[in-house]
């Protein structure tokens, strides 16, 4: 007669702590996956004065940046009235040099959800620079 195994029982788990501790390690880093969401950013495609740019826009894909780009500044004392900007999801995007002078229409890039609110991002001290150069360049003859 043929030689016959003794079977376990259905339920043991004899053996199984090395594929079952690997299954919890799989669960966790999946967990900390977040497969497929998409970045957000605050979005006005239309020149929009900065404190009213308030859209939020779930980007696609492919679009990895929030894009913020200076319209216009008030070039005229007391400087009251709050800059003009647009507002993007970008694939792909290049900020002003902070240090340029005189720069047209400086944009300004980030990379996480929301980072380009004005509650957050403000025209942060960096992008202050090109700002000043803007102003400058239309006080100056």
């Amino acid at each position: 007669m043929g030689s016959w195994r003794r079977l376990r029982p259905l339920g043991s788990t004899r053996g199984m702590a090395v594929p079952r501790a690997l299954l919890a390690l799989m669960l966790a880093a999946a967990s900390a996956v977040h497969l497929g969401e998409a970045l957000s950013c605050i979005t006005c495609e239309q020149p929009t004065a900065l404190p009213l740019c308030k859209n939020i826009t779930y980007c696609k894909p492919n679009e990895i940046a929030c894009k913020t780009t200076l319209v216009t500044v008030e070039a005229e004392f007391p400087f009251n009235e709050s800059p003009v900007v647009t507002s993007t999801c970008a694939s792909s995007c290049e900020a002003t040099d902070p240090d340029s002078i005189g720069a047209a229409h400086p944009i300004f890039c980030c990379f996480h959800d929301l980072c380009n609110s004005v509650g957050i991002a403000r025209l942060s001290a960096g992008a202050l620079a090109p700002l000043g150069a803007v102003v400058l360049s239309h006080l100056l003859p």
